[in-house]
């Protein structure tokens, strides 16, 4: 089974912005945004409102260049955390996936991080990033084209600036730490707590008049390219399935 997860253990519950470093501490589904531990809070259904109290969840059609649509069934929410099936719910496009919406706007200048294991099944993408208006963007993205690297990018309109990462490791084999450090200066992302990149050469809306929120995806790309590959659903048994916590 192929999976991608983000997940966070530990006690403490933790902002969901912060100005520290970032931190590999963890707390199980989703404590940083105070939604109650499988052991609080038996009830499944109970939980899953609580987490999906926080959250928008999409049901829409995605991008042009996706095979997916974002399919509100194809996020579920178990003790591990939001789980984002690629299955074939879509009426309308090849495969479904899904995504998560901080309902929380206007988010600014902090660390935000998310752990997570990324497939190796071609034309996946699992995205964790910031986006306002639906034009401006600082992420971080796994493609299972080649699970040993990581793109980072900054979108502000039409204009992007992405950087291939090279991880030195197979992010479809073990947890992984991802961040991102947005300062009014510069902008850095951490693996694991080491920087691996940082820029100042780029323009990004200012957050003090755009709103800006969380966002965590899975979805399917379209293109036969070098970025993602087209993704076609495995036919060997392996499920594409992408879980998020520690956020």
């Amino acid at each position: 089974q192929q999976q991608q997860q983000g997940q966070q253990q530990g006690q403490q519950q933790t902002p969901f912005a912060s100005n520290d470093p970032p931190s590999n501490n963890r707390a199980p589904f989703f404590s940083s945004l105070s939604t109650p531990s499988p052991s609080e809070d038996p009830d499944p259904i109970t939980s899953q409102s609580t987490l999906a109290s926080q959250f928008i969840i999409p049901h829409e059609k995605g991008p042009d260049r996706w095979s997916s649509n974002y399919i509100r069934d194809s996020v579920v929410f178990t003790p591990e955390g939001a789980q984002i099936s690629i299955g074939t719910l879509s009426s309308v496009k090849p495969f479904s996936g899904g995504e998560l919406i901080s309902r929380e706007t206007q988010l600014s200048y902090g660390t935000y991080s998310c752990d997570m294991i990324s497939t190796n099944v071609k034309g996946h993408v699992t995205a964790f990033f910031l986006i306002a208006n639906g034009i401006n963007e600082i992420d971080i993205e796994l493609t299972g084209r080649v699970s040993t690297v990581c793109w980072v990018n900054v979108w502000k309109g039409k204009t992007q600036n992405p950087v291939k990462i090279d991880l030195g490791f197979d992010a479809a084999q073990d947890w992984h730490t991802y961040a991102i450090e947005w300062r009014r200066g510069f902008i850095a992302w951490y693996v694991d707590g080491r920087k691996v990149f940082e820029r100042t050469d780029v323009e990004v809306a200012d957050p003090e008049t755009t709103e800006f929120k969380l966002a965590m995806n899975s979805w399917t790309h379209n293109n036969e390219d070098q970025w993602a590959g087209k993704f076609e659903m495995p036919t060997d048994g392996r499920k594409v399935i992408q879980i998020q916590n520690n956020v």
